[in-house]
């Protein structure tokens, strides 16, 4: 026994050696390509270059057309037009805007002045807006249009501004009022674009280590955070992009989500690093424009990505049944055959299925028995279907949460290439990423991009516990934010040593792959001390049809209970009209053969779920005649669930859940 754990330790320590050689390796990799280039607005200028005749943008939502060298014709006239208007290096110019054509030519602007863009979407409340722009201390506000102007006029002489600029809408369209009590100039993106044009631009000295951009925290609690992500942190993103995602010019990506998150913005940048054709669109019109635009290149969030899936057989269903069916069945088949071939090959993590990992042996006589099946499938059926549903990409990526494996399974069966990657504001924001060259290790976040140290610790005393132990994730590398700013307390909370401590929870498998199985903070304490995950809980639910979102709660309680939003199919079998549900003023929904049904899938699913201690099932829970979402202030922007402001809003319901579950 004494040997064998010998030379597992000694197995062990060869990998952890192998691994810091290789982050030798990809640190010098990194400080030469450094060496080349003194900011990311400089990479950015000389790469855009060798594009110039290649079409850039295309957002047909807003009429800009761009290629290569027109976008860099644009970016150097407004940021001339910036600093005529006063904006020097260090400042920070507020940029509030959802994903458009426009975006990128101001985000750049601002950077090449040596200005920090200080950024938020347009759909939240605007105290927030207003916490941003006195936190920040904006020399100026850049707004999307019109609407976003009328939202924030009656706060915009608190602020003072040098200048406010409107992307999109003629000034002439603004209330003549409106535009006379203000203290501020305001201007059209043409008026900037023509003052450039006129203005002699004196090109700051931007180093590596000047802050780029400052992102805010999607505030699960309190206030946001602003995160200062420098023109380096930047740097190693992009570098690390080029080689993992193999980008290539003429390839077409299509934009829906905030490019504000970081990782949308990020993604974007390598689109067009790499002389991608970047078209946008919208969620409304998302369906549409697969099928328009035929992309290469997409990136989205888990909840389109499920989304799109339950869309595909909606559409099957109503075209035709016996289509659906046949669909259904293959599938099936498809996950079982993808599944036990993965298993064989050791790439795929057994912690997130209800597949054993047996021997090799095994699952390859299995994966034979169902291959043909899958070939047929795969030819005469999955192919159509991804062309009629615009499918058929190089290259798909999930971030900005968990992809349940339930979505995973689906689209590699139908031989989508959907890869996985995790990473957080702070870490701007990728850390690690399933590489496109490289077999797609399901169950997994990825591998650490270029220079990235991660260390799995005791989440308690923070001591390294090695591969395959959960633990808390923490990270080191080039992509590390400068710091919060103005909140050095926090930045020395969550940065100690050079690591940065991500709140989640995960594990390493022995090739380096990063496993995550929930938050640290989101952790269920009970009134009998045992701890409780509930992310895999709520993921195994929410593989139901009936079930659309869920969230657990029993923070102090004797046990787990749950708050449910069933799904649309789940009100149609039980037969309640979503329009009546609307007109009502219950918080619940108290329908005896609805409350059956999500008792049912409950228990059918977490019965799915290996090794779920009893602690840790589902005793009682309500049914939400509501959803969770961002207008409600439920879910954050992007989408990821505001636990305390949920526990806050329910306080009553679940005080009574608990009440009824003593009787």
């Amino acid at each position: 026994m004494e040997n064998n754990i010998e030379l597992e330790l000694e197995r062990l320590n060869r990998l952890n050696e192998k691994r810091a050689k290789e982050i030798l390796v990809e640190e010098k990799e990194l400080d030469d390509f450094y060496s080349n280039y003194e900011s990311f607005t400089n990479y950015f200028k000389i790469k855009i270059n060798e594009y110039k005749d290649l079409r850039a943008i295309v957002d047909n939502y807003t009429n800009v057309n761009l290629t290569y060298g027109e976008l860099e014709d644009n970016i150097n006239n407004f940021a001339s037009g910036l600093q005529s208007l006063g904006v020097k290096k260090g400042d920070f110019v507020a940029l509030f805007s959802e994903n458009n054509g426009r975006w990128v030519i101001i985000d750049q602007a601002i950077a090449r002045n040596g200005a920090i863009s200080t950024l938020r979407g347009i759909n939240v409340p605007i105290d927030e807006l207003e916490y941003i722009l006195e936190h920040s201390e904006s020399v100026g506000v850049i707004l999307q249009n019109k609407v976003t102007f009328e939202k924030l006029k009656s706060t915009l002489n608190k602020f003072n501004h040098k200048f406010i600029i409107l992307m999109f809408d003629n000034i002439n369209n603004l209330n003549e009022k409106d535009v006379n009590e203000l203290q501020t100039p305001i201007y059209s993106f043409d008026d900037i674009i023509l003052k450039g044009k006129e203005y002699a631009f004196k090109e700051p000295k931007i180093l590596r280590d000047d802050s780029y951009s400052m992102s805010y925290t999607s505030g699960t609690t309190g206030n946001p955070k602003g995160v200062l992500i420098t023109h380096k942190n930047m740097l190693s993103q992009v570098y690390s992009l080029d080689t993992w995602l193999n980008v290539k010019p003429k390839e077409k990506s299509l934009e829906m989500l905030p490019v504000w998150h970081a990782y949308e913005r990020t993604l974007q940048y390598a689109w067009l690093l790499g002389g991608a054709d970047v078209h946008f669109t919208n969620l409304v019109n998302l369906k549409k424009d697969l099928v328009k635009y035929e992309p290469d290149l997409i990136c989205s969030v888990p909840r389109i990505w499920e989304t799109m899936r339950i869309g595909i057989y909606q559409k099957l269903k109503q075209t035709s049944r016996w289509r659906y069916y046949f669909f259904d069945i293959a599938v099936k088949l498809s996950i079982r055959y993808q599944i036990h071939r993965m298993y064989s090959e050791r790439r795929i993590t057994n912690k997130k299925t209800k597949y054993k990992l047996r021997s090799k042996i095994y699952h390859k006589v299995v994966r034979s028995f169902y291959k043909p099946l899958h070939l047929i499938a795969r030819k005469y059926l999955y192919e159509k279907v991804r062309k009629d549903f615009g499918l058929n990409f190089r290259l798909s990526i999930s971030g900005g949460g968990a992809l349940a494996i339930k979505d995973q399974l689906f689209y590699d069966a139908i031989g989508v290439n959907l890869r996985e990657g995790y990473g957080l504001t702070e870490t701007s924001p990728i850390v690690v990423m399933r590489k496109a060259s490289e077999p797609n290790y399901l169950g997994s976040a990825g591998k650490p991009i270029k220079g990235t140290k991660i260390k799995i610790v005791d989440p308690d005393t923070f001591e390294y516990i090695g591969m395959y132990k959960k633990g808390l994730v923490l990270v080191k590398g080039p992509q590390v934010m400068k710091e919060y700013y103005k909140n050095k307390e926090a930045t020395d909370a969550v940065i100690k040593d050079g690591w940065f401590n991500t709140g989640d929870l995960g594990f390493i498998t022995k090739d380096c792959n990063l496993v995550l199985i929930g938050r640290a903070k989101e952790t269920i304490v009970l009134s009998n001390g045992e701890n409780v995950e509930p992310v895999p809980i709520e993921a195994a639910c929410l593989e139901s049809p009936y079930i659309d979102q869920i969230v657990l709660v029993g923070q102090d309680k004797s046990s787990i209970g749950a708050l449910v939003v069933p799904s649309d199919e789940a009100l149609e079998r039980c037969g309640i009209l979503i329009n009546e549900l609307k007109t009502s003023n219950n918080v619940t929904i108290q329908d005896v053969k609805l409350r059956d049904l999500i008792k049912q899938e409950i228990n059918t699913y977490i019965k799915k779920k290996s090794k779920l201690k009893p602690f840790e099932r589902i005793k009682q829970f309500e049914i939400l005649k509501i959803g969770f979402n961002v207008e409600n202030g439920m879910l954050n922007q992007t989408s990821k669930l505001r636990r305390n402001v949920i526990f806050e809003k329910y306080s009553k319901l679940i005080s009574k859940m608990f009440k009824k579950d003593k009787k």
